[in-house]
């Protein structure tokens, strides 16, 4: 065992014993042993004790000690063999736990730490609030919005996303292709969709896929039962591959992720947002840089600046969302898992 699981064991024991402090504090005890339903162990401690010291007999007393000679606890002395020998489970140092019965605390005796009295968590140890507002703005959305992205990075092209939602569903699609020269070289469409439901938190992503021109294919499929997401990966040369990974509350796809975050960081503050790719489920921090005036296609507009960490080695993603289109964003700037940087520019918003 290295020293970071060790001190990984040690942190998760430190936090399962101050949970369970905490649950017994609120509860204004302590578990007990019932002693008053157990055997009698206290009276026939007393009654062994008193058999098996013999009489106390007068000592000369020297002047100066005195005092020592009322304490009442008399100093060891040899027990007779005709005595009853001791029980192993009468242990002096045992018999004092049972004595001071009537000195437990009665029924009406104040919890140590009332709930009432309890410090609330600081705001940031309560993301659930910030993921109930995202569900709210989403509810408001359009029930269905078409934004088209000039493409721009190593190749040129467009992206179109569609987002649309009925009840308490929705499905986002996004499908991308290279125009112009890049045409020549790169044929077919990387497609990405998401479907799921509209739930307390936000949008809650039920599967995921991506296909790629290359044949490299990836689907996420999220059980809420039993808080799994199973990915699965397939491409010609090293067949299919599954995973399944932890499923955190407020999980999003690569896809969904974008307008989840979109829709919770309209307040303005700080936060962290959860998403799941083929190989892991991470909390990525994001930050809002305050408003910026952006000139786009779609002409100058003030958009409020968001940054959303990356893994360690790769850049943050950034997105400008735009007040005067649902805070919807219209300018993305990322880099893939290969490295690569892109920047997508909204040409176009339609909602209906």
């Amino acid at each position: 065992m290295n020293l970071r699981t060790a001190g990984r064991a040690f942190w998760i024991g430190l936090a399962v014993s101050l949970a369970l402090h905490a649950f017994f504090l609120a509860k204004g005890k302590f578990p007990q042993v019932q002693l008053d339903t157990s055997p009698p162990l206290e009276a026939r401690l007393a009654d062994k004790a008193a058999e098996a010291l013999p009489p106390l007999a007068p000592k000369p007393v020297e002047p100066s000690p005195a005092p020592l000679a009322k304490t009442p606890v008399p100093e060891p002395a040899p027990v007779p063999e005709s005595a009853e020998p001791a029980r192993p489970d009468a242990e002096p140092d045992a018999a004092p736990l049972a004595l001071p019965q009537e000195a437990a605390p009665g029924p009406q005796a104040e919890p140590l730490l009332p709930l009432s009295g309890a410090e609330p968590p600081p705001p940031s140890a309560q993301p659930h609030a910030r993921l109930v507002d995202a569900a709210e703005h989403i509810r408001s959305l359009p029930a269905r919005i078409e934004i088209v992205y000039e493409l721009k990075g190593m190749l040129s092209g467009r992206q179109t996303h569609v987002f649309q939602r009925s009840g308490q569903r929705y499905t986002l699609e996004a499908v991308a292709e290279a125009t112009g020269l890049a045409g020549l070289f790169v044929s077919g469409q990387l497609v990405q969709k998401s479907s799921g439901r509209i739930g307390e938190f936000g949008l809650m992503p039920e599967r995921y896929e991506i296909q790629r021109p290359s044949g490299k294919n990836e689907t996420l499929a999220f059980d809420y039962a039993g808080n799994v997401v199973e990915s699965r990966r397939t491409d010609a040369r090293r067949g299919t591959r599954t995973r399944e990974l932890p499923l955190l509350t407020g999980v999003q796809d690569p896809l969904s992720s974008i307008y989840q975050l979109a829709m919770a960081a309209q307040d303005g503050k700080d936060g962290l947002i959860v998403a799941a790719s083929a190989k892991k489920v991470q909390g990525y921090p994001y930050r809002m840089l305050g408003a910026e005036t952006v000139n786009t296609p779609l002409g100058e507009m003030t958009a409020f600046h968001v940054t959303r960490a990356g893994d360690a080695g790769s850049s943050d993603t950034h997105l400008w969302l735009a007040p005067e289109h649902h805070a919807l964003p219209v300018r993305i700037r990322y880099v893939d898992e290969d490295g690569t940087e892109w920047v997508l520019e909204a040409v176009s918003i339609k909602t209906r």
